[in-house]
């Protein structure tokens, strides 16, 4: 006999059942399960990340289990802390279920018309995690998110009574309930919309480290590619120091190029409720390791607010902010993006791109040049398969991703130089390569591999061209961070305030602020929040 610890919900009950169904065929072992009240079912007239957000719904069965009142406890992985607790462990992960978010709404509701989301304007959803809600909102801006409480079942009856136009579930949880949604809709949120909390869809069996029956017992339930994946992302929230509130996604899957990492971390949105872009990840590779500890070193310089009360303004082309703006976003910062060049494609004749780039590495410094290049390459049938790219930082890199494609990029570092030593360090090392780039750059990158003899062919993609009618609003109080040299140049032939901390990234934007007579306060070293955010908090007033 083997006494399981369950919560009361349905979900909980189903899922222990379930467990302990699937463990009696397989070893013969009869069970009872008692139910165990914890503070997260007590506690129902509160969002959740306001009642705490470390063991609601673990801590009194993990007492149980030291007691001894009970042997084998079934969580949700998601909702255990991502710290052991001393003296258990998890004895299985069984098979995942569906790990994606859903949306379950009245079709009264509905606008099929509208993208990603097909609900009308103000629609009001139901949800108590931050992660949903930024994922929501930024999908949907103009839909309404309120917090709901309650099990799977009292989420969804809200629905039918009309207090919520819908509400964010995960799949894994419907699924197992078999709930009945005659009447309702359920829409699946792919990952690249609502990426799922980590561990999301997984099991975790909980039992007593010394008790060597037990484990033995679990060994036959335990799936070790769904383990491996799941506490991979868990990792990733251990490396940050989160908890089940913070609002970052995370999904490990198995790939053809060993496993595939999509993971997000939004702003706090205490702090800033209107953020809408979170700064999201896409890596794939065989050294699933590597893969998470990049990604934290990525995210953890944006964790605690750090930017908590400081204004920012990006000078970008085109006004798009990307990921550094996002980033800033995600620290707390009130980020504006101001447009001071536009982009603008050179002229390149697609037909001569597989003649320009035979026996030759891809090399790109930038978002734009990614893009453009690709364009091209599709105008000429170009097959880009078996080609060696080579990506400056970590945008860039996701680009080249988002075009199915691997690539290698710095591991320490961004920029020219950064990508020149990453390549140079490739073994065996490339001899030639192609640079899709803009018109006006940095030398960094070509001067450096020029000097260990390896032939570079830089090819101009893009030009980047002053915005006429710029409009420059006063910036006093805040910071403004220049990102180019051109953007400097544009920004000094029409206006500037100056009362406003001016930051240059690099020292080439740097010299060109100071020959266009505007004071550098600082400088950071590479375009990345690593750089830049330490480079803000001495700079910008709270």
């Amino acid at each position: 006999m083997i006494v399981f610890g369950s919560r009361g919900s349905d979900l909980a009950l189903t899922q222990s059942r379930q467990v302990a169904e699937r463990l009696r065929a397989a070893t013969g072992v009869d069970y009872r399960i008692e139910v165990i009240e914890t503070k997260g079912d007590r506690v129902l007239d509160q969002p959740l990340p306001s009642i705490g957000g470390k063991g609601l719904f673990t801590a009194e069965l993990e007492a149980a289990l030291h007691e001894g009142r009970i042997d084998v406890a079934v969580h949700s992985m998601k909702d255990l802390p991502v710290q052991d607790v001393p003296g258990l462990t998890v004895g299985a992960v069984p098979p995942r279920a569906h790990a994606v978010d859903v949306l379950v709404y009245d079709p009264a509701h509905e606008d099929p018309s509208m993208p990603l989301v097909p609900l009308r304007a103000g629609s009001r959803i139901g949800t108590s995690s931050h992660r949903r809600r930024a994922a929501l909102f930024g999908a949907r801006p103009d839909l309404t998110v309120a917090d709901v409480r309650g099990n799977v079942p009292t989420r969804v009856e809200k629905v039918r009574r009309g207090d919520y136009a819908g509400v964010m579930l995960a799949a894994a949880g419907l699924d197992r309930l078999a709930l009945d949604l005659r009447g309702l809709r359920r829409i699946e949120l792919p990952a690249a919309i609502s990426t799922p909390a980590p561990a999301q869809g997984a099991l975790a069996v909980q039992c007593r480290s010394d008790d060597a029956r037990v484990r033995a017992l679990l060994r036959s339930l335990h799936d070790p590619v769904t383990a491996r994946c799941a506490h991979a992302e868990r990792d990733l929230l251990a490396r940050l120091g989160g908890g089940c509130s913070m609002p970052l996604g995370a999904l490990v899957s198995p790939s053809e190029r060993g496993h595939r990492l999509q993971a997000v971390l939004f702003a706090n949105p205490i702090v800033q409720p209107e953020a809408r872009e979170g700064v999201r990840i896409d890596d794939e590779g065989h050294d699933l390791d590597a893969m998470i500890e990049r990604a934290a070193q990525r995210l953890r310089p944006l964790i605690g607010d750090p930017l908590a009360g400081r204004s920012v303004v990006l000078l970008r082309p085109d006004g798009d902010g990307g990921e550094l703006a996002a980033a800033l976003q995600v620290a707390g910062a009130k980020v504006t993006t101001l447009a001071v060049t536009r982009s603008e494609a050179i002229a390149v004749d697609a037909a001569r791109l597989p003649a320009l780039r035979r026996g030759r590495v891809l090399a790109f410094s930038s978002v734009r040049g990614v893009e453009r290049f690709f364009a091209l390459a599709k105008a000429a049938g170009d097959d880009l398969r078996e080609v060696m790219i080579f990506a400056g930082g970590p945008a860039t890199a996701d680009a080249v991703r988002a075009h199915g494609h691997a690539c290698r990029t710095p591991v320490e570092g961004s920029g020219g130089a950064a990508l020149a030593r990453c390549l140079l360090a490739t073994t065996p090392r490339p001899n030639a390569v192609l640079f899709a780039c803009a018109e006006e750059r940095h030398g960094a990158f070509e001067a450096e591999l020029r000097q260990q003899a390896v032939d570079v062919l830089a090819l101009p993609v893009y030009r980047l061209v002053p915005v006429a009618d710029l409009q420059v609003p006063p910036l006093a109080g805040g910071a403004v961070v220049f990102t180019s040299p051109s953007a400097v140049r544009a920004f000094a032939a029409r206006a500037h305030d100056s009362k406003a901390r001016c930051i240059a990234i690099g020292p080439t934007t740097a010299a060109a602020m100071t020959a266009a007579g505007l004071r550098c306060s600082a400088v950071a070293a590479t375009p990345t929040a690593a750089d830049l955010i330490p480079t803000l908090m001495e700079t910008c007033d709270v």
